[in-house]
């Protein structure tokens, strides 16, 4: 994470619908991000591809790029060879090999992924490299309850089944969720959850 990436503008031969994407692609692949996520996953069962990692980058890629199934993936990214090009591929996976690789997948499997999505978080997240100097107290309060105008730092909200008054987030009124975040070790949160 050294170096920070510089876009500029060049005349290309190809088209593509997901510009950011492309660039996105160069990135990730200049600066090895997925490293924590390809040397943690493994399968030991057929996947009917000789390469699994690449299907799940192009699912992930497929998401980001709006698919809202794997059968889109034939005619949204697919037919795109600079988007390709971009996440070091002549193309990608075709719909069912993508099929296929996601249905021998298991809780092995699983488990390895945020295992490595762990690492990659810890690796360039900006949280677990801040000195919280203790307990942080995230307060949420998710129950939209109406207050007046001369509320103590009330603001008009927006619900969408209510019309009325401006609403304010009630301090105590709601959930509250304690986390625990450990600058030295990225391991999953502790959550308490009190009702008042």
């Amino acid at each position: 994470m050294s170096a920070v990436p510089q876009i500029t503008l060049a005349s290309m031969e190809q088209t593509t619908l997901f510009a950011p994407l492309v660039a996105l692609g160069f990135y990730v692949r200049e600066q090895d991000l997925l490293a924590p996520i390809s040397s943690r996953m493994n399968f030991a069962q057929s996947t009917h591809t000789e390469n699994p990692l690449e299907a799940i980058l192009d699912v992930w890629v497929s998401i980001l790029a709006g698919c809202r199934s794997i059968s889109q993936v034939n005619t949204r990214i697919r037919p795109d060879r600079m988007l390709g090009r971009a996440w070091g591929r002549d193309c990608f996976c075709e719909q069912s090999t993508l099929a296929r690789v996601l249905d021998v997948c298991n809780q092995t499997q699983v488990d390895q992924l945020r295992a490595g999505i762990e690492a990659l978080y810890c690796w360039i997240g900006q949280a677990p490299q801040r000195n919280w100097g203790g307990q942080l107290t995230v307060d949420i309060d998710l129950t939209g309850m109406l207050a007046g105008k001369q509320a103590e730092g009330s603001s008009k909200g927006y619900f969408p089944e209510k019309r009325g008054p401006p609403a304010v987030n009630c301090a105590g009124l709601g959930r509250q969720i304690t986390t625990r975040v450990s600058p030295q070790s990225c391991t999953q949160a502790t959550h308490l959850v009190s009702m008042r």
